[in-house]
């Protein structure tokens, strides 16, 4: 019964690889744990997903860069930014109105863009830091770390790859987390393509 329990413990932290309802997005996914820094043990959701479109790769990077677009692409009910901390680097803040039974929540998070020219590669790199902003009155996510990759693969074709690694606000079911998948990541890169593509 032991080793039962061992290899059933194991297989729910594979990670899972699918793709979106239209075929186009591949989702790779995990739902584990880790300790907190205040020793809980907690959730870790992890994903990757990835597609290749016909779009214009400084779009890509132009939506990206104007924070009020993460609205729509996350479907928040608020992104801003608050705080302009170089020219490539930003402080924003993202407020969630999850629905029920999951309660909103808000996230503060530094936002980095890099650029390599010489592989045509463009990235944004979202890293929480939960305590540069007033608390709200919602439950804040301490844990986020989140990459969107824009890869220009010439003739008009470009690689968009968003990368995630984070905790959720309150520990919520896996059967309710799982069902995220693969819908929800691939739901942001089609977004971002059709802001990108109506710019």
């Amino acid at each position: 019964m032991l080793l039962i329990a061992i290899s059933a413990k194991a297989q729910s932290i594979d990670w899972k690889t699918e793709k979106s309802e239209d075929g186009k997005i591949t989702v790779t996914s995990k739902i584990s744990e880790r300790i907190d820094e205040e020793s809980n043990q907690v959730q870790l959701v992890e994903y990757v997903a990835t597609t290749i479109a016909n779009v214009s790769f400084q779009n890509c990077v132009a939506i990206m860069k104007d924070i009020s677009n993460h609205k729509a692409i996350l479907n928040e009910e608020i992104s801003e930014k608050l705080k302009t901390l170089s020219e490539n680097e930003w402080l924003i803040y993202y407020y969630f109105d999850a629905p029920w039974p999951i309660p909103n929540s808000d996230c503060v998070s530094k936002m980095i863009f890099t650029e390599d020219i010489i592989n045509r590669m463009a990235t944004f790199s979202l890293t929480a830091v939960p305590t540069l902003y007033e608390k709200k009155d919602v439950k804040r996510v301490r844990y986020y770390n989140v990459k969107y990759t824009f890869k220009d693969l010439g003739d008009g074709k470009v690689k968009l790859t968003s990368i995630a690694k984070l905790t959720p606000a309150i520990n919520a079911p896996e059967w309710l987390i799982r069902g995220f998948f693969p819908e929800g990541p691939a739901r942001y890169l089609h977004r971002i393509l059709v802001l990108a593509k109506s710019a």
